[in-house]
């Protein structure tokens, strides 16, 4: 049973600030962005051009419950092979339905997601809608208004496209200059468990009896959205370039224990404890 949570957003502002400024900085872990969904483009295709809109958007639709460098290595190796089957009058021309056995092993089995089936009824469905509603051009809902927070919810109508997914997409497609919105701080920070976990460690949230350990940190996702947005907010920060840092730092840092290179870890009680264990080796 999920306990009640404690929010500390003091301490989270403490965190939020410490962490863009390690990234701006380009301190340990975030010497290299590459992994970034931002620097994420097929050879040969160019920024901001409608080939590199599309794919993001089914790439992004498929970045969950996987290793996102293999599944973007993937995607490009795909695009690369068969760009087609990023083109969405393509696959609702070439496939009998979202259900089409065919479809789940030119998109799922590929990029070998967990669920190609589900891979495929998204993708099929996906550029149904995208084509009915937006003529095909994932550009068009990022144009479709000025305000990030009804653009959201555009996003959010697509099949996969939930907060984390969602936010990701517009993260994404902000910082790789497609569109310029306005009220973009009024639209959540997307939350992975990897976010969940970062917040417990460095004390932003406890459980009410005290714990700072809990068996599913993704449960606490939607308080600790909240968390994270309002300490940018507060703290006057970008929270898309807060999220790029907390992306970084639990794919790769977190998981890892890279804490040595985190400037995270004087407030962390995960990194404290790994670094202790390794200055008692030496």
């Amino acid at each position: 049973m999920k306990q009640p949570l404690e929010l500390h957003p003091e301490r989270a502002e403490i965190v939020v600030k410490q962490l863009l400024q390690a990234f701006e900085n380009k301190y340990g872990i975030f010497d290299d962005t590459s992994d970034l969904l931002e620097f994420q483009i097929p050879l040969g295709v160019q920024p901001t051009s409608l080939e590199h809109a599309r794919f993001l958007f089914y790439l992004i639709s498929q970045d969950y419950g996987t290793k996102s460098a293999r599944l973007y290595a993937k995607a490009k190796d795909l695009y690369a092979r068969n760009p087609q089957i990023f083109d969405p009058e393509y696959i609702v021309n070439n496939y009998a339905n979202a259900n089409d056995p065919k479809l789940a092993e030119d998109t799922g089995v590929q990029l070998s997601t967990r669920f190609p089936k589900e891979t495929a009824k998204r993708w099929y469905g996906n550029s149904e809608k995208l084509l009915k509603e937006f003529a095909g051009d994932p550009r068009k809902i990022f144009t479709s208004d000025s305000d990030a927070r009804i653009v959201f919810k555009h996003i959010r109508s697509f099949g996969g496209f939930g907060p984390k997914i969602g936010g990701l997409l517009l993260r994404t497609f902000l910082g790789c200059k497609f569109a310029k919105l306005n009220h973009v701080e009024e639209v959540l920070v997307p939350v992975d468990v990897h976010d969940s976990r970062i917040a417990f460690y460095t004390g932003a949230v406890k459980t009410a009896s005290g714990e700072s350990r809990v068996e599913d940190y993704h449960e606490y996702a939607p308080q600790i959205q909240h968390l994270w947005t309002n300490a940018c907010n507060s703290a006057g920060l970008d929270w898309l370039q807060v999220d790029r840092a907390l992306w970084l730092l639990g794919s790769r840092g977190c998981v890892n224990l890279r804490c040595v290179e985190c400037r995270l870890s004087d407030l962390c009680w995960k990194g404290q404890s790994v670094l202790q264990k390794d200055t008692s080796k030496g």
